[in-house]
């Protein structure tokens, strides 16, 4: 029999099938919170740190160079390398609520040198430690069945204490977002177009659903995603590691590869995360996945509700991505330009 979930991989859904979906999605949204369980080994310190880093600047360049930041009263204030003041911001609700729960970090100098590795762990109970597809970094991977769709479910972590028990599933609220809420993008104009990245060579998110600190009104900062994508049957990585594709069947990887990177390149992002592990397959059909190290020229909106780009000046200047995998990343992203 015909379930709501049989609607999550349509396209197009008129405004009615929208919102019944849309509210099976939050059920299951409200039952599988709970189930998610962390340790960060951040402190409250890499918490306000990472909170600048999420927040949009009137110029995004500036996100390439401040170092230092700084809070007083209602106002953030960030500086760069040699402590000379760039700008000063309003403090979003969330930066504010961990000011008054932390007061000593008030007038506090703040650098990237003292942001501590994450080597936190998840908790997951043996329900969804069965379900685990793969976890690296801040993210994790499960399978997940809706209905008789078995799909992927990424969860990403963007606030190091979500879903750590000092910020737990009673303190957070969601706002999910469908595929079928969407156009398809074609261009890289910078618009409030409501269009998202549809390809065949890109991983299909057919709902996304952003996380935010319960008392951010204006859902002014996402604190992580929750991402229902198709699931596929292994990587690149694992391909050649463990098979030994034939000649034809690696120029179709290769081509589908270029083909969904040219798309994306054509709808304004650059992915700057092109490790193999990163390009899934689902039979010889490549997709590219992992949308965490991306620059976004347009400013679409759509895009980060699907959860193909970040929040923040940061995810809007290319120079400003400081992390990649050795061996796949371009020299900005691991030390700069060298000056």
């Amino acid at each position: 029999m015909l379930t709501e979930f049989a609607l999550l991989t349509a396209l197009t859904l008129n405004e009615d099938e929208r919102e019944v979906l849309r509210d099976k999605i939050n059920e299951w949204v409200k039952l599988f919170l709970p189930k998610l369980e962390r340790k960060s080994t951040r402190t409250e310190k890499c918490r306000l740190f990472a909170s600048v880093e999420r927040h949009e600047f009137e110029a995004d360049s500036t996100a390439v160079h401040w170092q230092f930041c700084k809070f007083v009263g209602k106002n953030g204030i960030i500086f760069d390398r040699n402590k000379i003041q760039l700008k000063k911001f309003k403090a979003t609700s969330f930066q504010k609520r961990i000011l008054r729960q932390n007061p000593t970090l008030k007038n506090d100098f703040i650098g990237r040198s003292e942001i501590k590795e994450e080597n936190g762990i998840w908790n997951l109970k043996n329900e969804l430690k069965e379900k685990l597809l793969s976890e690296g970094g801040e993210a994790i991977v499960l399978n997940q069945k809706f209905g008789e769709n078995l799909m992927a479910v990424r969860i990403a972590v963007f606030d190091p204490f979500l879903f750590t028990k000092q910020f737990c599933a009673g303190q957070i609220k969601w706002r999910a977002h469908l595929i079928s809420d969407f156009g398809t993008a074609t261009n890289d104009r910078s618009d409030a177009a409501l269009v998202v990245p549809v390809h065949e060579n890109i991983i299909r998110n057919f709902a996304n659903i952003e996380i935010y600190d319960s008392g951010d009104e204006e859902e002014e900062d996402c604190l992580g995603w929750i991402s229902i994508m198709e699931k596929c049957d292994s990587n690149l990585r694992e391909k050649l590691k463990n098979g030994n594709p034939t000649l034809k069947e690696r120029k179709k990887i290769a081509t589908g590869i270029k083909s969904g990177l040219n798309y994306l390149d054509k709808v304004g992002i650059d992915h700057f995360d092109k490790k193999l592990a990163n390009f899934l397959l689902i039979g010889d059909v490549a997709k590219v996945c992992d949308f965490g190290l991306v620059a976004e020229e347009s400013g679409r909106e759509s895009y980060r509700k699907l959860g193909y780009t970040r929040r923040g000046s940061k995810y809007r200047h290319r120079d400003a991505l400081f992390a990649g995998t050795p061996g796949f990343a371009e020299q900005f992203q691991l030390g700069g330009w060298g000056t």
